[in-house]
Formats: C-alpha cells, structure tokens, sequence
C-alpha cells in the first residue's frame, strides 16, 4: 500500500465504523459551503471531496458557492448554520488571516467553529505576464526597486489583502499596490492581458496558463517544489527562506455539532482520500493530501489563526 494511503486509513481508526449504515446521520443532502466562485483552487477542491464523499456518505454531498470579503461570508453563514451536521465549510488560509484585517467579524474564527477534517496543503507560486522582462525573481526585484512605482499586482484574498504579498514587501524591500478582484481567475485574466505586473496565486489556478506559455512562474512559497510544476524554484532555493506562504484548505462545521455527526464526516472524508484515485485526482491539482485527527486539525487551526492574523497587523492593514 502506498505510504500516503497507509497514513490517511490509519488516520480513521475507531471512526471507520462510523461511517457504515447503522449511524443516522445524515438524512439528507449535507452542503458543502465555499467562500469563492467557480473555477478557483477552493471550488475545484470541493467539487472533487463532495463527488468522492458521496457514495460513502450515503447522502449527495452540494457544493454551494457564496463569494465575497474573501471568504468571510461564507463562514459567517457557516457559523450561524443549524449546529446538525449538515452545513459544512471548506475554508483555505485566508480564514486564519481575517481577524487580524477586518474590524470586526461577526464570528470567532476558531470558537464559533468545530475541526472536521483537514484537507492538505499547496504552493502558491510567483507570477508573471509571458511577456514581461522580468526573467527570474532577481530581474523582478532590481525592476521593483528601479521603477519609482509600486508594481501592480492583484488578488482575491480578503479585500485584496494577500499574506505572501506583504511577506514579499518585507523579505525583499519591494513597493506593491494590490488590486483586489473577486476570483483569482478574474485577476490573473488581467495579467495574462499585460494590466497587472505579478501575482501569486495558488497553484492549481495558475499551472496551466505557465505550461502553455501565457505566463511565467518565478519562484513557489512551498518548502518544496511543487509537483506540478518541478522546474519552477522555490524561494528558498533563490535565497529568501522567510518567505513560505502555502495554501492549505480544510473542512469545519458550526460549533455545536454533535461529535457522531464530526465523527462521520471526518471518517469519510479521510476514507474518501485515501482513495488512490481521489490521491492521484488531488495530487493532479497540485494539493499534498495530509491526514490529520480532529483534534490535530483544531490545533492547527488555532496556531494558523495566531500566526497568520498578525501579519496584516504588521503591515498596519485594517478594514473597518
């Protein structure tokens, strides 16, 4: 057995059981709530765990979409869900980013949320328009430093608040104006067409257009190369180590939700990746499947929340 699949099926221990005809829940349908739109890394990730999960869930599993203030929406719509189990929320990082960027939220990011299961993590990778003259990361930022402008660049984060950006304000002493769109397709639209000077932008979203030529990938925040494009260097590699700044993306459900509920969902969806072809169906979309208990999950969360919140603080972004 592959090492990957022995690692998640172990992952389900005593909670396989739940997931056999026995338990009630579900009884109905169970959305799968996801704070952007069609066609960006979240969505495509959803769509796949809700196409796996079904048949085991024994109930379909519907994504739906609510888009907006990065994610923020979706969440507060989550949180305020009937606590049964069958609301359920695919968030990416961005959510560990909101209280530190936004006044006021109408939720507690961690407390007003139940761990279900983590999903895996993915790079983020430097972007350029095919045609720009800048070559490799070095070229980019001696033009960033000689511009006498900030460089355009755009993002569907958080009211166009994207973390790695700042990260690469202070690891490199660059000046960025980021303009914020409502998809991550939309934006890098317009830095395929030339408006835009650089994004980042998950992997998934952006592999594609580098392998056929539309644009050019410099540098990848993972720790690693990514899979999907293993020629592309990693910051690290380029001499910035302080700068990794992956994507990760897992599932919560409102607080309150009865544990049989967590416990069967999260059985299910750990068995529904450790599916060979749901692995290699997750892997294609350069996402690194990892297993995680629920509580695993709930503390990672919590430390993602007290780490990535501070960096919009840092920068003394705030949004009212």
């Amino acid at each position: 057995m592959h090492d990957l699949s022995r690692r998640l099926l172990l992952a389900l221990g005593g909670a396989t059981a739940l997931a056999g005809p026995a338990l009630a829940f579900p009884d109905r349908p169970v959305t799968l709530l996801v704070g952007y739109g069609a066609g960006g890394a979240t969505d495509v990730i959803a769509r796949a765990l809700a196409e796996a999960a079904a048949p085991l869930l024994g109930q379909p599993m519907v994504v739906l979409n609510a888009p907006g203030a990065g994610g923020t929406i979706a969440s507060d719509r989550a949180a305020k869900a009937a606590p049964d189990g069958h609301t359920i929320l695919l968030i990416a990082n961005a959510h560990v980013v909101a209280p530190g960027l936004y006044a006021r939220l109408p939720y507690d990011t961690v407390g007003d949320f139940a761990p279900v299961a983590f999903v895996g993590q993915s790079a983020n990778v430097l972007v350029v328009p095919a045609d720009s003259p800048d070559r490799d990361l070095a070229g980019l930022v001696r033009r960033a430093r000689e511009a006498g402008r900030p460089l355009q660049t755009g993002s569907a984060a958080l009211a166009g608040f994207q973390p790695a950006h700042q990260i690469m304000r202070e690891a490199l002493g660059i000046a960025m104006e980021t303009i914020p769109y409502r998809s991550g397709p939309q934006g890098q639209a317009d830095l395929i067409a030339g408006r835009l000077d650089l994004m980042v932008s998950n992997v998934l979203e952006v592999a594609e257009h580098v392998k056929a030529g539309r644009l050019r990938a410099l540098a990848v925040t993972s720790p690693g190369r990514s899979p999907l494009l293993p020629d592309v260097p990693t910051f690290a590699e380029l001499g910035v180590p302080d700068l990794q700044a992956d994507s990760w993306f897992g599932i919560l459900a409102p607080r309150g939700t009865p544990d049989a509920a967590l416990d069967r969902l999260h059985a299910v969806l750990t068995e529904a990746m450790a599916q060979p072809a749901m692995q290699a169906r997750l892997v294609s979309m350069g996402l690194i499947p990892q297993a995680m208990t629920r509580a695993e999950w709930g503390g990672f969360l919590a430390t993602q929340t007290e780490t990535w919140s501070a960096v919009p603080r840092r920068a003394g972004v705030r949004i009212e």
